[in-house]
């Protein structure tokens, strides 16, 4: 909607400017590419997956456990100069779980918990970023699991050093909302109903 209104405004401001010619030289529909080259860009970002993570932390009958997923793809364009045009969507697939233990491990595929076979893959994306001064800023999306799909803000610092990129954010999320962990499992009887979610992001910027 917002480049729409720049590039309806483009088109205003070349026919004022242009009022005293004919009406073949006011700005037409094939002008309009070229008002689309001229909105602001973004930097985009090539992930580092083997200096990348995603890990959850919950407990089990007290007991603190962590987790991670080792496959995910992160689509990320983001200037700090240009937050209004940034965006972020990370794909993860369900399957690529370590719980740290053969009975986590065998448990969390099936219907009760991650239920994979209906629901492979997670997603959380987000077009709204804000600074909160420094290297710290907010990623406003929707993160998206077992076929539910809520608002989610995950704060997150990143730090640069010329075309290399260090993002590292924290969120706390409840299983519940997202129902992962049903039937005996959806109390914090057994397993924590909060669990926290670690991201590190290692990027090189490839382009604007």
């Amino acid at each position: 909607m917002k480049k729409a209104c720049l590039i309806i405004t483009a088109c205003i401001f070349a026919a004022c400017s242009n009022a005293q010619t004919t009406a073949q030289e006011v700005t037409t529909p094939a002008d309009v590419p070229s008002a689309l080259n001229a909105l602001p860009s973004n930097a985009a970002w090539d992930v580092d997956n083997t200096q990348s993570y995603i890990r959850f932390t919950a407990s089990q009958t007290g007991t603190e456990f962590t987790g991670s997923f080792t496959d995910f793809d992160a689509n990320i364009k983001f200037d700090r100069e240009n937050l209004e045009a940034a965006s972020v969507v990370v794909d993860i697939n369900m399957s690529s779980f370590d719980a740290g233990s053969a009975d986590r491990d065998g448990a969390l595929p099936g219907k009760e918990w991650f239920y994979i076979k209906t629901f492979p893959k997670a997603q959380f994306a987000s077009q709204d970023f804000i600074s909160l001064g420094g290297d710290n800023y907010e990623a406003r999306g929707e993160l998206s699991l077992r076929g539910v799909s809520q608002p989610l803000t995950l704060p997150f610092t990143l730090t640069l050093d010329g075309d290399r990129a260090e993002m590292g954010g924290r969120v706390s999320i409840n299983r519940n909302d997202f129902g992962v962990g049903q039937g005996v499992w959806s109390t914090d009887e057994w397993v924590s109903l909060n669990v926290d979610i670690d991201v590190k992001i290692s990027a090189r910027r490839t382009g604007s």
